[in-house]
């Protein structure tokens, strides 16, 4: 098997970008690029060169309907709301005809290969204090349900008798993902608990890098296009204090040591038949 070079890899996500974004215009669907992504489009025109995925987030209507109709002859939709073992809070549009990929705790039991996140946003309390009670509520349900990912481990004779007796007992206790799907289904719904807009910030809770941090409504208000790679995507046009928010000055490139992949820890592969 011939792994992907990162260039490879950046080449499948921006068509899967691409795909999301032709779908998203025909269907009146909001969506803005995000996270390192709005940063490179914004520092490089493109990809940071050294990022190996591509983010995007929805305002929360938008992307339960966005995973309602999303449709691909290509590409495949794999969420919760599909996949019982897709142990994430959010979605991810997957190249599973090309590629595939290998870690030691898979996100779903399904085949899998290079895929692009898709964050929902919600509305989060003006009381940043009661903000972070209901975040730190949802970070126990997200861990809990992170330790059941070994259960889509496929077990191979290299595996360490340790590590297969883990992955049975992930397999017995998570009734092969019956009990953690169950608990990351009231995760969603404690997540989307407040409407979107109904308060004076926004939260994505779907992913807890973050922390709970406070996104103004206002700039999330409208949508503009940006260069990434000699194409155009979505970008909420509040991005400068957006990011700012989140990184600082994100104009500024970090120390080399810093950077790295995101997901160096996961290896992709191209499909035998490619």
């Amino acid at each position: 098997m011939q792994e992907l070079t990162l260039k490879e890899l950046q080449n499948i996500s921006l068509e899967l970008l691409v795909a999301l974004h032709d779908f998203c215009s025909e269907n009146d669907i909001k969506y803005s690029i995000a996270y390192g992504t709005l940063i490179g489009a914004l520092r490089h025109k493109g990809f940071i060169p050294w990022d190996d995925d591509i983010d995007v987030m929805m305002p929360r209507h938008d992307y339960e309907r966005f995973c309602r109709l999303f449709r691909s002859e290509q590409y495949k939709l794999i969420y919760y709301g599909n996949d019982i073992t897709a142990l994430a809070g959010f979605a991810r549009i997957v190249d599973c005809r090309r590629t595939h990929y290998v870690a030691e705790r898979p996100w779903t039991k399904q085949e899998s290969g290079v895929w692009i996140d898709i964050f929902p946003i919600d509305g989060v309390e003006d009381d940043v204090k009661m903000y972070a009670k209901r975040y730190k509520k949802i970070s126990r349900f997200c861990h809990f349900i992170y330790k059941f990912r070994r259960q889509n481990h496929h077990i191979s004779n290299e595996d360490s008798m340790y590590s297969k007796f883990k992955t049975l007992i992930a397999l017995l206790i998570g009734l092969n993902g019956r009990i953690p799907i169950l608990f990351l289904k009231k995760m969603v719904d404690l997540e989307k608990m407040i409407d979107y807009g109904s308060t004076r910030f926004l939260g994505q809770c779907s992913c807890l890098d973050d922390g709970p941090i406070q996104f103004p409504v206002e700039d999330f208000d409208d949508y503009i296009l940006l260069d990434f790679e000699g194409y155009q995507f979505y970008a909420i046009s509040g991005y400068d204090h957006h990011l700012k928010q989140l990184y600082g000055d994100y104009m500024q490139l970090p120390p080399i040591e810093k950077r790295i992949p995101k997901q160096y820890w996961i290896k992709f592969f191209w499909k035998q038949n490619n």
